[in-house]
């Protein structure tokens, strides 16, 4: 680990200006506009109804929809408030790392960014699998024998990989592209489904039980899981601060895109729950790629072919983003003089950081053979929530410490009214952390310990 001298490292927690000057990347054209900059937050928060069917099987419709709905005030648009006005505060690559040095020290931004890039390279671990699991669902066939297996995943990551290669203009056209079609097909068979609201008979012919599209279920939910399956879903708002660098006129973009993304967020868990959920009633039978299977049953082979489609592309947009997270997240710490000045060396022609998206590459193949869906995820949660806590504690610091800090938009609250926004928040991702089973602590911890020691114990 190489840092810069003293003198030359980011705003320490004290303010002192004498050692606030910032070694800033070379001056590079920005190219990430609104729309694409709504794909890659909307990828990097959603992309795609995933996790909605564990959802419908732990709680149920009902509490579903209600539970997006409270997490969404209470959690997530604080999350997108903070990150708005911290990325106009700091609109370079790195994000939450930058905040978190400046309000703390170099040394807690450096955990706050080993955090988020192992939170981000287990996440990028679920979605192999359920890339394959899309695909048995939309083929209808089993894919279970390892040399399929593993020549499917590997050649999903190989060529996603490649798309970050291209560079994050490219990234960012894709999860347009990406969004685009991952979207119509369920808008199709939502807007058909919802035609039996009133007379229980859709206009081609599907049954719709209004009773069952908001029911509750009949067994006591399984409140934990229910729960980090609904933090999983809402997180990740922050995300997109770490290519802030690239974004055009970010003061501007940054917090539209937020605006825009949080809308399109809601409506793509809320609305594909209600309907599937009207659709068929049996909740227990809600695992992962049980879209397909009611499109298959219930809408026909072809609307079954069309949802497969969009759930695979769903996964590849969500992995192609997580790449660009941690891709963006190691070449900003590089910049920023945190990590070696190697990791923010870009290609001549696509201007995307290779060695940083080398290192990505490897930590996803480390962790790519773990296959537990639930273990991943309470592992994910848990370091993003410690992550996350770092991060709102340096929002509120520097509104104290450095309240004249040039900030494009700014969180219209102040005082006691900033306190009141973001306590609940914090109580949340506290609950986050401690609500995962022992084993995803422990491994958490080991994670958190490993940082620890890479910061404090290796030379700088």
């Amino acid at each position: 680990r190489v840092g810069r001298p003293p003198q030359e490292r980011p705003m320490s927690s004290s303010g002192d200006k004498g050692e606030s000057t910032a070694l800033l990347p070379k001056k590079r054209q920005r190219n990430v506009t609104v729309l694409s900059l709504v794909a890659i937050t909307y990828f990097a928060v959603a992309g795609g109804p995933e996790g909605t069917e564990t959802l419908i099987q732990t709680g149920g419709p009902l509490y579903s929809v209600l539970g997006f709905i409270i997490i969404g005030i209470l959690w997530s648009i604080p999350m997108a408030l903070m990150s708005a006005e911290l990325t106009t505060a700091f609109p370079e690559n790195g994000g939450y790392v930058l905040w978190v040095s400046a309000a703390w020290g170099a040394q807690a931004g450096e955990m706050a960014g080993w955090l988020q890039f192992v939170s981000s390279g287990v996440d990028a671990c679920i979605y192999p699998g359920l890339f394959l699991v899309y695909l048995e669902q939309a083929l209808d066939m089993n894919l279970e024998d390892p040399t399929i297996e593993w020549t499917i995943k590997i050649t999903f990551v190989v060529l996603l990989l490649l798309l970050n290669v291209l560079g994050i203009e490219s990234v960012g056209h894709g999860s347009t592209a990406f969004m685009i079609v991952l979207l119509t097909p369920f808008l199709i068979i939502i807007s058909i489904a919802f035609t039996g609201i009133f007379t229980g008979i859709g206009v081609l012919g599907w049954p719709f039980s209004t009773a069952k599209m908001l029911g509750r279920p009949e067994t006591e939910p399984d409140w934990p899981a229910f729960f980090m399956v609904l933090l999983w879903n809402m997180g990740y708002w922050e995300g997109a601060s770490v290519c802030a660098g690239e974004v055009a006129n970010v003061g501007t973009v940054f917090p539209q895109a937020i605006a825009i993304s949080m809308i399109v967020v809601l409506l793509n868990y809320i609305l594909p729950i209600m309907a599937f959920s009207g659709l068929d009633g049996n909740y227990d039978a809600f695992h992962n790629g049980h879209y397909i299977t009611v499109a298959r049953e219930v809408c026909g082979t072809w609307f079954a072919y069309a949802l497969g489609l969009a759930q695979t592309v769903s996964v590849c947009g969500l992995f192609a983003n997580g790449v660009v997270k941690n891709t963006y997240l190691v070449c900003g710490m590089s910049e920023q003089g945190l990590l070696p000045s190697a990791l923010a060396a870009r290609m001549p022609y696509t201007n995307a950081p290779y060695w940083a998206l080398t290192l990505t590459s490897i930590v996803i193949a480390m962790i790519m053979p773990l296959r537990h869906f639930k273990t991943i995820l309470g592992v994910d949660i848990d370091l993003y929530c410690l992550a996350l806590l770092l991060e709102i504690a340096s929002f509120i610091r520097l509104r104290y410490t450095q309240p004249e800090r040039p900030r494009e938009y700014r969180v219209p609250v102040e005082g006691v009214w900033m306190w009141l926004l973001f306590f609940p928040m914090a109580v949340i991702t506290v609950g986050g952390v401690i609500y995962g089973g022992w084993l995803e602590i422990m491994v958490s911890f080991g994670f958190l310990v490993a940082g620890l020691l890479g910061i404090f114990m290796l030379p700088p």
